[in-house]
């Protein structure tokens, strides 16, 4: 059996088969936004069912990628811009 040992709301682990709890994914239990946080630590623990129980632990880091969920906003409808060359156009040759 494994479980999150750093129980932090917005994951969770959940069998791939509920009769054999051997395999396991890690899902999101609430939506992540890098703006408010771009990481986190977990602890899985598994541990068996002999006497005495044997646990093993593994840390693990969720890095969450941006997406563009805020369309870019503009001062102006149209933007204009002015661009100086320093060559001049007789003396530009291939």
């Amino acid at each position: 059996m494994c479980d999150l040992a750093r129980a932090d709301r917005s994951f969770m682990l959940q069998p791939l088969v509920r009769s054999a709890s051997t395999e396991y994914t890690l899902v999101t239990s609430s939506e992540l936004d890098r703006e408010k946080r771009d990481e986190y630590q977990l602890t899985i623990v598994c541990h068996d069912s002999g006497v005495p129980a044997l646990s093993q632990s593994r840390d693990l880091v969720v890095r969450v990628a941006d997406t563009n969920d805020h369309a870019p906003q503009f001062e102006r409808r149209s933007q204009k811009s002015l661009l100086v060359s320093l060559v001049q156009i007789k003396q530009y040759k291939q």
